[in-house]
């Protein structure tokens, strides 16, 4: 028996097995057609199986558009996840991480140099040609400071005189770690405090002129540490933000990889540890280039003033000379901003195609 819906009324109508043709509705009397005439049971045998077949081949068919669906959804949210801007911002990390270890190794931060060309006299007592002179050129690192001293010269063989040779630049350097120059200045305020305190070395002079030469030599003295006590406590304030941003930035670069191996499939992770991780990248890429840019500030305003360098030392200051902020730092300020920006249209990219 089978039980079938009355096309009239809808009500349940059992029905034999196998039952073809017009039968009236018991419950509104009104007549419908069912069942198809018999056929012979190998036809019916071979249907069923056919039919049977092309059941499991459409149900196999509709699963692997399904997941052919599925994977293509997966494969384009993985390249929205991972697009032109993630690609930049690797590649910005990468260049993040090499200009944080040449600035942690670098001694351009500051930089000042002059040249003066040598006067007739001085020109011809050397038998040099126009145009020549000497010149200096001093770099400040993070810890030490270095000095390039370059004057023409002329080159003779003994017995010979000068105007025999040639003229080449004699090129020498110079350096000293602002630590040390604390130390050895240090010492030699306490050596002119023990010399002070006894008025009698002060030969040939009075006691208040003694005094007075003696508040003129410490005072110089406290200037020169000062001056270098200035640059060592900016190099040290650099080297704190690099080194917090080298920390970042390593983070940063990990975590740019692992969604680098994700989108080519090598790790795989869920759609919401992406999201979270995607977010965790863009915040952590701000926030770098923020403290970097910190840090490039305040070690602009605890470098001391660079002419005061002549005004301690032996008073003689070049008549033109040029000095300020060196080419590591003016690289590291303009790469924080494209770097921020590179973030900030990340996190928006992020925002577009969640």
């Amino acid at each position: 028996m089978v039980v079938i819906e009355c096309p009239h009324c809808s009500e349940d109508v059992e029905m034999d097995n196998g039952a073809h043709g017009l039968f009236e509705c018991p419950h509104c009397e009104n007549e419908y057609e069912w069942g198809e005439k018999p056929k012979s049971m190998k036809r019916e045998s071979t249907s069923s199986i056919n039919l049977s077949k092309l059941k499991k081949k459409s149900r196999s068919k509709s699963l692997v558009s399904q997941n052919k669906k599925q994977y293509i959804n997966h494969k384009n949210v993985s390249y929205l996840r991972y697009g032109g801007i993630q690609v930049c911002s690797l590649f910005a990390t990468f260049a993040m991480l090499m200009l944080i270890f040449t600035g942690l190794n670098s001694d351009e931060w500051y930089t000042a140099d002059w040249w003066e060309e040598y006067d007739s006299d001085e020109r011809e007592y050397r038998d040099l040609s126009q145009d020549t002179g000497s010149g200096t050129t001093m770099s400040f690192g993070t810890s030490a400071l270095l000095i390039e001293y370059v004057q023409d010269v002329k080159s003779y063989s003994s017995g010979d005189s000068v105007k025999d040779g040639e003229e080449y630049e004699d090129v020498r350097y110079s350096g000293s770690v602002y630590s040390n120059m604390m130390v050895l200045i240090s010492a030699e305020i306490s050596i002119e405090e023990e010399y002070c305190k006894d008025s009698d070395n002060g030969w040939g002079m009075t006691e208040d002129e003694f005094k007075e030469e003696c508040r003129e030599t410490l005072g110089q003295l406290n200037d020169q540490y000062d001056w270098y006590n200035s640059w060592n406590n900016a190099g040290t304030i650099i080297q704190i933000f690099m080194i917090i941003s080298l920390i970042f930035c390593l983070l940063i670069f990990s975590i740019k990889t692992v969604l680098l191996l994700n989108h080519l499939a090598v790790i795989t992770h869920g759609e919401n540890m992406l999201t979270k991780i995607a977010f965790l990248d863009n915040i952590l890429s701000s926030i770098l280039g923020g403290i970097l840019i910190m840090g490039l500030i305040f070690y602009w305003l605890s470098v001391p003033d660079f002419n005061h360098i002549f005004r301690v030392q032996d008073g003689y200051e070049p008549d033109d000379y040029s000095y300020g902020l060196g080419m590591i730092w003016w690289l590291s300020m303009s790469f924080s901003f494209i770097y921020i920006a590179i973030s900030i249209a990340g996190m928006r990219n992020e925002r577009l195609t969640a």
